[in-house]
């Protein structure tokens, strides 16, 4: 008869609290790269509602989607997706200009030398025109057109760069079922307490309504704002940021789409804040982020309704937030993913690649058992 299997030989129990984005991109990602490794139990509660503003992804997310295996056209139509060339920033140097971040790279460098600083040279003559004039993810954005292409042709200059934007919702649910595919198990339930091991301070079960409780080795937090985990019971602690950036509220409201989605993000300066818009195939996601020490909700309202390309499909939900981030993004057994991590205001769409990150850096640190300070700290 064989000898039972030890805990070094038995998979590491991994709990992930929260779904939502964040909750199963981590489920979906530790199923599939650390397979049989890990076992994957994700624990969440239809009565909580999830933040879900977070529609607009750079294109780090293609390799995240291309490492799960995960069929382009299949996501975007589960996802009421469209393609996203770029981001563009509309009012901020002065009223009436914009600037296209554009997804792409612009040009050849010519004998080690940058194309911009050759353009550069030749404006500085007279000729050349804008930079923006060598640039095919500009041009394709303006024009309202994408097509999949590394390079152009048969020709050594970049393609066209895109991510995307997608239905948070929807995403969330598209990842749920593949990560269920792979293995992992999804609990239904709110948690009513954690209990940590005395000496160690390590969490090590989380109980649910109707007594019932879920073991884990090592818990991820996606549990939102809140911090279940890594603050309600760790107490970790919070750096607050917001003597740096200013903007605490957001109001977030759907809107009718109005014409075909542009490929592109849209940033809208305004006198206390911004306001995004993210052109979905089903509908357009807009919101105001803004200061509340500069203006109020009513006036920041009628701001983001008044700029709403079509009518508001429901009534604008406003979300609190500190920008910063916890003093530790793994406290003992606990990482933090997501909002539950830190927060810093959408302009540049990162918040999805943030989540990727972090869970990138905990499969490359998966730990050994027990779990080391040093390759905590690392």
């Amino acid at each position: 008869m064989s000898p039972a299997p030890s805990r070094q030989d038995s998979p590491c129990k991994i709990v992930v609290v929260g779904g939502g984005t964040a909750g199963w991109m981590a489920a979906a990602a530790l199923v599939k790269f650390l397979g049989r490794t890990v076992d994957v139990t994700l624990v969440e509660s239809d009565a909580i509602g999830i933040v879900g503003v977070g529609e607009a992804t750079i294109p780090q997310i293609r390799n995240l989607n291309r490492a799960l295996e995960i069929d382009e056209a299949e996501f975007v139509a589960g996802t009421n997706g469209s393609f996203k060339l770029g981001i563009e920033f509309v009012n901020w140097r002065h009223k009436g200009h914009s600037y296209f971040h554009n997804f792409s790279k612009i040009g050849l460098a010519v004998n080690q030398v940058q194309f911009h600083h050759h353009l550069f040279r030749a404006q500085a003559e007279g000729i050349g025109g804008e930079l923006w004039d060598y640039c095919v993810n500009t041009h394709a954005a303006r024009a309202g057109r994408f097509a999949p292409m590394e390079t152009l042709g048969s020709s050594r200059l970049a393609g066209i760069g895109h991510a995307y934007h997608f239905d948070a919702a929807l995403y969330g649910q598209f990842l749920r079922r593949y990560a269920e595919a792979h293995g992992a198990k999804r609990v239904e339930g709110r948690i009513v307490d954690v209990h940590q091991d005395a000496e160690t301070g390590d969490v090590t079960c989380l109980r649910l309504e109707g007594d019932r409780a879920v073991e884990g080795e090592i818990f991820i937090d996606c549990s939102g704002f809140r911090g279940l985990l890594i603050e309600g019971a760790l107490k970790t602690g919070y750096e607050d940021w917001s003597h740096w950036l200013k903007c605490d509220s957001a109001l977030a409201v759907p809107s009718r789409n109005t014409r075909p989605p542009r490929p592109y993000t849209q940033a809208i300066a305004h006198d206390a804040g911004w306001q995004w818009r993210i052109p979905l195939q089903h509908r357009t996601g807009n919101g105001h982020v803004f200061s509340s020490a500069y203006t109020d909700i009513d006036a920041a309202r009628e701001t983001l309704l008044a700029n709403l390309e079509g009518d508001a499909l429901a009534e604008p939900r406003l979300i609190n937030f500190t920008t910063g981030r916890r003093k530790q993004f793994w406290n003992r057994n606990v990482v933090a993913l997501g909002l539950a991590s830190g927060f810093l205001e959408p302009l540049e769409s990162t918040s999805i690649h943030l989540v990727q990150s972090g869970i990138s850096r905990f499969i490359q640190m998966f730990p050994a058992r027990p779990i080391y300070e040093a390759e905590r700290d690392e």
